[in-house]
């Protein structure tokens, strides 16, 4: 039986920007199909004093955190309904500009509803039902990455600029630190401002470096040069077999599997079409 994770109404007051900023950079991450309903939601969590919003469509990670006091709860709350309150929590941000931020706060109510109340608006918000995943298991230790390790890691440059776009927007500094530990592991990046933390994960995208392109020689000089050479192929993607044979080759946690597990989608399963010999495999193609 599915159920909502919270039951009991509990209300907490917020600064309308802080609460606009981690919305705002926390729905880039959520899913954008329905597969798996409980990602095209933001799992809200109150606990130990602190507000944590977390989204994940199988490939990437976005968790942003604020002090707030409370009752602890929790709740996967639609985020096209968030996305919608938006609007009214700028206007509230003006408000708060105008009259002392010290005088306006917004009303976050978790529980048989929810909802954002601005004062001038009340957004309510649909509640996703399901469990989330346990996304927490996903996020590597501060202490397991080396400050000096060296590593080749490939990553989507879509995410990249999504994740650098928001630290920039609202981050309170330049620096956008980048954490991983091999290149087949997670890459951590962190940004943060004195009222909130972000954390996002990005999963590796597997290469064959062995087999990166070289730079194109130099036209031998000629007095009718001959065709350029056709370019180079990009980097073959590596299938899931050869994943898998990375993660027993040296990965520390088979992040893939936890990623097929907990969200639905194997981040190997590029859709690759392999060439098997019995003694190697090689891979043309993926689907990103």
């Amino acid at each position: 039986m599915m159920t909502t994770e919270t039951t009991i109404a509990t209300t907490y007051e917020l600064a309308p920007a802080t609460l606009h900023a981690i919305l705002d950079q926390v729905l880039i991450g959520v899913a954008r199909d329905d597969s798996r309903p409980v990602l095209t939601g933001v799992k809200v969590t109150i606990a130990d004093g602190t507000l944590t919003l977390a989204s994940a469509d199988g490939f990437q990670l976005w968790v942003l955190s604020t002090p707030c006091t409370g009752a602890d709860a929790s709740a996967i709350l639609d985020a096209s309904m968030l996305k919608g309150s938006l609007p009214a929590l700028k206007a509230a941000i003006k408000a708060a500009g105008k009259y002392g931020a010290d005088r306006t706060t917004v009303t976050l109510t978790l529980g048989d509803h929810a909802s954002i109340d601005t004062g001038a608006a009340r957004i309510a918000l649909l509640q996703v039902q399901g469990t989330y995943p346990n996304y927490s298991q996903l996020i590597p230790a501060l202490e397991s990455y080396a400050s000096d390790a060296g590593c080749h890691i490939a990553l989507n440059g879509g995410y990249l600029a999504k994740i650098a776009g928001a630290a920039a927007k609202y981050g309170d500094s330049d620096i956008l630190r980048m954490r991983t530990t091999t290149p087949k592991s997670p890459m951590r990046l962190d940004w943060k401002t004195e009222d909130w933390t972000a954390i996002a994960i990005v999963m590796p995208m597997f290469v064959d470096w062995s087999t990166a392109p070289a730079p194109a020689p130099a036209p031998a000089p000629a007095p009718a040069p001959a065709p350029a050479p056709a370019p180079a192929a990009k980097y073959p993607y590596v299938c899931e077999s050869c994943n898998e044979s990375a993660i027993e080759d040296g990965a520390d946690r088979d992040i893939s599997g936890v990623m097929c597990t907990e969200f639905g989608a194997d981040m190997a399963d590029h859709n690759c079409d392999a060439r098997e010999d019995g003694t190697s495999c090689a891979c043309t193609g993926h689907n990103y």
